[in-house]
């Protein structure tokens, strides 16, 4: 056992100098490339933030110069400077990321904001899962690494589904103050992109830094409707993709788009009455679900410390005619069928 372990350790620490000689003398594959392609990106949060409206463009240039700050500082704030750590990341990443799900992961961390490349998500995941299963399972206790090492690795993932909802959820909710701001401005005689402009100044984050972004697309002669798009595509919102159907429709066979703009206001603010009320309708319900759900762990848990004993017999793959793993796994497999029956019932779409 002591020579597995020996073989183990010495294999890992070999595989980790090689891949640290790599990112201090190697360069990732298109790294030129790439650093001459990176002021022309907008795929980030960091372009967005870059774009300055015509009317402040002198003043912030002149702001930037008494600070010192050039034009291109943003490219250096997290992307276009490369640590070691981030190398490191980056080129293990470039190892062992499925070559069919670099793009889907990309756009994820997009949607979801987090200033990261697919190689190195996928480098933090597979860090996180092997090697706390490696340390523990060095010391003898492999059962708790592999527990470790697979919330290690999917933990990433629910990061990320998280922080996506918690985006989209604040969007939705400044879609309606942001509509008014549109077709106040379109009233009082500025065109969509001005209007866009105002609110992209005054409105509060998320709508504010995607809104800088579809601004810096078009800058860069990218047509207004696939910023648009590609706005809706992000954000995977239904109240803006309303939004955004009616300002395309607009744009093609015209009529007046701030009134249109009042009545589309009108009717997500009724939606969002309705969705309310559901969600008030249906707390009880899905407390239930939850409880229901948890009852079961939590028992089995405080069985546990009165009786180890009693409930082991649970874990064991054989014990007389009885099979333990049998009814833990039905269990489960019931559990999860209760728990999607009850929240696709609670799941009323408006």
């Amino acid at each position: 056992m002591l020579e597995l372990i020996f073989v183990g350790v010495v294999g890992v620490g070999t595989l980790t100098f090689v891949l640290l000689l790599f990112s201090i003398f190697g360069k990732p594959p298109g790294e030129d490339v790439r650093a001459r392609m990176e002021q022309y990106l907008v795929e980030s949060e960091m372009a967005a933030r870059a774009y300055v409206p015509p009317e402040d463009d002198e003043e912030t240039r002149d702001e930037a110069k008494e600070s010192g700050e050039s034009d291109d500082d943003w490219l250096r704030e997290g992307r276009g400077e490369t640590t070691g750590v981030k190398k490191l990341l980056f080129n293990v990443g470039s190892l062992i990321t499925p070559k069919g799900q670099a793009a889907r992961i990309a756009e994820n961390l997009a949607k979801a904001d987090i200033p990261l490349r697919a190689n190195e998500f996928v480098a933090i995941k597979f860090l996180a899962g092997v090697g706390p299963f490696l340390l523990l399972t060095a010391v003898g206790n492999g059962a708790l690494g592999f527990l470790i090492g697979v919330l290690g690795f999917f933990g990433p993932n629910l990061y990320v589904t998280l922080m996506k909802r918690q985006r989209v959820s604040a969007f939705n909710d400044q879609i309606l103050d942001t509509l008014i701001m549109l077709a106040n401005g379109l009233k009082a005689g500025y065109s969509l992109l001005q209007a866009m402009e105002m609110v992209a100044r005054e409105a509060p984050p998320p709508m504010s830094s995607e809104l800088r972004r579809v601004l810096k697309e078009n800058s860069l002669g990218l047509n207004l409707e696939d910023c648009l798009r590609a706005l809706n595509g992000r954000v995977e919102s239904e109240d803006w993709d309303l939004v955004t159907t009616v300002v395309l429709i607009q744009r093609q066979v015209g009529g007046n788009l701030a009134e249109i703009l009042d009545k589309i206001g009108a009717t997500i603010r009724q939606r969002m009455k309705i969705k309310g009320d559901i969600q008030t309708k249906t707390a009880q319900a899905k407390i239930s679900g939850l409880l229901v759900g948890v009852l079961p762990f939590a028992l089995g848990f405080m069985i546990f410390l009165l009786n180890p004993e009693f409930i082991s017999r649970l874990f064991t793959f054989k014990k007389g005619p009885f099979r333990g793993w049998f009814v833990v796994v039905a269990g489960l497999i019931w559990e999860m069928i209760g728990l999607y029956i009850i929240m696709k019932i609670v799941d009323i779409e408006v």
